[in-house]
């Protein structure tokens, strides 16, 4: 049998079986050939050496004489085939399965037995007579016991070469597996199922390709051309195969993908930029919970929208005005306990809570308007002690005595006093916009002054030519005005300045003043009268309650709640029918001035003769809970901000802090902080809606509390996203970013939806 390895050599094992006694025929030889994985140098390296055992100095390719002990077999050449020799003296003639013997058997050898070879291409055509003598050397070495000639496939002239290639049938390089072609010796590919380089051909040319035919086209990847030349195939030229995936917007390993696992979060080749995207859709839902979501839901798709029962606790107060003592109480509409109470400017009446849930108070006394802070956390430290002085219930009773109060402006959580006018004395009205900006107006000089949020600075201007009680602002922006002094009702446009006054529907002076979810405006007065007024119609309905109506309140739940002050009572009125449906008792003595209703759809009305307040269930129509406040509370306009979160601007806030959690660059994070470059966000927004946002950066995500915030950005739309804050007046740099997200409802009170956010930078070393 015969193996073949590269350039390999076959070993000739000669099995020697002595036939004494059998007969009148001589011992025979076998020749079994196995693939010795032999280069031809490696073959030829014993040549000349004594033959004693099998070795590699035996002939391995060539038919050379092998000492034998009687008898010679004829070698048939290229038949492949041994037939028997007449010059045989009594030999027998075997099949031999190796490769042919190039020189043939020794004619000085006369006793010895031709050993032939089966699968040779070319050999000798006759056995030379063998006279039974047996060589104990070998053909190809020095001394043959029966004087053998050297071998002839050791140089001899016994090598068959036909294709010229140096390898062929007893050849010193070995055998040819195809010797009729000189591009294979060794290996011969299969030439019938692919072009290999080497095989024969017809033609010009034909495509190519040795890689996986399945990445052809894709990526880098293409075929290349094979030229015939010569009768042979040419190598591939012009062929791409896949190459290690790199940074360089091409698809490198041909799997269809592009810079797959080699980019940075940016989706660039700058590994030092890092980006976190939020949303849904990139697979990091939003996760909502007290602490980073203020009027603020999922819908369906996990998209941010505005939903008024995520309310955090800084809406769930209730800001009532002692006016016979000059505090605020600041009560809990969950609790009804009475956390704070803050000394203020003379005769508190008006109070209106901001977008913040801090609150802002109108002095009838003096002209001035104070500000009051409702999370400690956020109050200053003005006299520098490491810790913020201001009222607190420190018994734990759930309500304030004088003990827990401080002096008029020591109480750190007062945020300022202002007095918006030297020659104002009485503040009569006031209310926040959808810009968080306050507009309080002045009895005596009829102006209504816009206050900016952070120091009550006056940034606006407007003079409605009435003596005004209250206001009110719809979701357009427009101030209405409850005109006491001119016994009418009046709009006031700040984009335009234009006033304008529509009477009161016959009815009495306006007093208290509201407007509802459609925009329009209700006015409750002292002539026993509450009204409704259409903007959009200019009509007005009234309502009859045969008893004097004080403060009004509008709520969700479809119906108009008054303060019945003579009747210690509380009138529920259909919106839509106008019909008094009930009169809820809140106990004799009372004496209900204002009204407001809180976040879980509670009625709180403000008795002014009991200094209390007390929490009405208007799905029971009954009174389950009565808590006391400062002495003589007197207080109208939007105590809860249940207004201007619901109907003036329907609005919500979002806290993201970005990276939090890590980031996907190299460095170790407490080696590296983030020097922020933009912030983008995919948002929907209906007409008249709007996103705005604000933040702040630092190395320490515990302090992050503590520091100020950047100017409010926006709003988106007209403003266009991303956020480049490389502009910013100084470098956006820390390990993290805080944002703020403020949600604006549109027309019809139809919210914005955030679909995701997005914060990019560049990681540098932290210093």
């Amino acid at each position: 049998m015969s193996y073949h390895g590269s350039k390999g050599v076959a070993i000739a094992l000669l099995a020697v079986f002595s036939m004494w006694g059998c007969g009148t025929s001589a011992p025979s030889s076998t020749a079994i050939q196995l693939g010795g994985g032999m280069t031809g140098a490696d073959a030829a390296v014993n040549n000349g050496s004594e033959d004693t055992t099998v070795s590699t100095a035996e002939d391995t390719q060539s038919g050379g004489a092998s000492s034998d002990s009687s008898g010679s077999v004829a070698d048939a050449g290229s038949s492949g085939q041994d037939g028997s020799s007449a010059s045989d003296a009594g030999g027998q003639a075997s099949n031999d399965a190796g490769a042919a013997d190039a020189a043939g058997p020794d004619p000085k050898d006369t006793q010895g037995s031709g050993n032939t070879d089966a699968g040779a291409s070319q050999g000798d055509a006759s056995a030379a007579a063998d006279s039974g003598a047996s060589g104990g050397q070998d053909a190809g070495g020095g001394k043959d016991a029966g004087g053998a000639k050297p071998d002839a496939g050791q140089g001899g002239g016994g090598c068959v070469d036909l294709d010229k290639d140096g390898y062929g049938n007893g050849c010193v390089n070995g055998g040819d597996c195809d010797d009729n072609n000189p591009n294979f010796a060794l290996i011969c590919p299969d030439c019938a199922k692919a072009n290999h380089p080497g095989c024969p051909c017809k033609g010009t040319a034909a495509n190519c390709y040795t890689g996986d035919p399945q990445w052809i086209g894709k990526g880098i990847c293409q075929a290349g051309v094979q030229l015939c030349q010569n009768g042979y195939w040419g190598t591939c030229n012009g062929e791409v195969l896949p190459t290690p995936e790199a940074c360089d917007g091409k698809d490198n390993n041909c799997n269809a993908l592009v810079d797959e696992g080699v980019l940075s979060s940016c989706g660039t080749c700058d590994m030092s930029c890092t980006q976190q995207k939020m949303g849904p859709d990139f697979g990091n839902p939003f996760s909502l919970d007290k602490t980073n979501a203020n009027g603020v839901g999922l819908d369906a798709n996990g998209y941010l929208k505005l939903d008024l029962k995520t309310a955090n606790a800084n809406l769930n107060h209730i800001w009532i005005a002692g006016t016979g003592e000059k505090t605020i109480s600041k009560v809990n509409t969950k609790t009804g306990k009475e956390e704070g109470r803050y000394r203020s400017c003379s005769s508190p009446s008006r109070t209106s809570v901001d977008l913040n849930g801090d609150v802002w108070v109108g002095c009838r006394s003096g002209g001035e308007v104070m500000k009051i802070e409702v999370d400690e956390t956020k109050c200053k430290d003005k006299n520098g002690n490491g810790k913020i002085d201001t009222s607190t219930d420190t018994n734990g009773d759930g309500k304030i005595s004088t003990s827990e109060m401080l002096p008029y402006k020591q109480d750190e959580c007062v945020r300022f006093v202002v007095k918006p006018n030297g020659s104002e004395s009485v503040i009569r009205a006031v209310g926040v916009d959808k810009d968080n900006h306050a507009w309080v107006v002045g009895w005596g000089t009829k102006n209504l002054w816009r206050l900016e949020p952070a120091n009550g600075a006056v940034v606006d201007t407007i003079n409605i030519g009435c003596n005004p009680y209250g206001l009110v602002i719809d979701q357009k922006g427009v101030i209405w005005i409850a005109g006491r002094g001119c016994s009418e009702l009046v709009r006031a446009d700040p984009k335009t300045k234009a006033v304008s006054k529509h009477g009161n529907g016959g009815k009495g002076s306006p007093y208290g003043i509201n407007v509802d979810m459609f925009g329009r405006l209700w006015i409750a007065n002292t002539n026993n009268w509450s009204s409704r007024f259409d903007p959009v119609t200019n009509k007005w309905s009234p309502v009859s309650h045969n008893q004097r109506s004080r403060g009004i309140a509008t709520s969700n739940d479809g119906y108009i709640y008054v303060a019945l002050d003579q009747t210690s009572s509380v009138a529920k009125i259909n919106a839509v029918t106008l019909v008094t449906e009930a009169h809820i008792s809140l106990g004799s003595g009372r004496y209900p001035v204002g009204i407001a209703v809180d976040y879980d759809g509670y009625v709180w009305a403000v008795n002014q003769s009991k200094a209390s307040a007390s929490k009405v269930d208007p799905k029971t129509n009954s009174v389950v809970g009565e808590y006391p406040v400062g002495n003589s509370p007197y207080t109208y306009s939007d105590m809860t901000g249940y207004t201007l979160n619901n109907y003036t601007a329907p609005k919500g806030k979002y806290t993201h802090v970005f990276g939090f959690g890590g980031w996907s660059g190299t460095v170790a994070e407490n080696k590296t902080k983030t020097l922020w470059e933009s912030l983008d966000a995919e948002i929907t927004v209906p007409p008249k809606g709007f996103v705005k946002l604000r933040y702040r950066a630092g190395d320490n995500l515990k302090d992050l509390d503590k520091l100020p915030w950047s100017a409010e950005l926006g709003p988106f739309p007209p403003t266009k996203f991303p956020v480049d804050l490389t502009k910013a007046a100084k470098k956006v740099e820390g390990r993290f970013l805080q944002v703020e997200y403020f949600l604006q409802a549109g027309s019809n009170k139809l919210s914005p939806l955030i679909k995701s956010v997005t914060a990019k930078g560049k990681q540098v070393p932290a210093i």
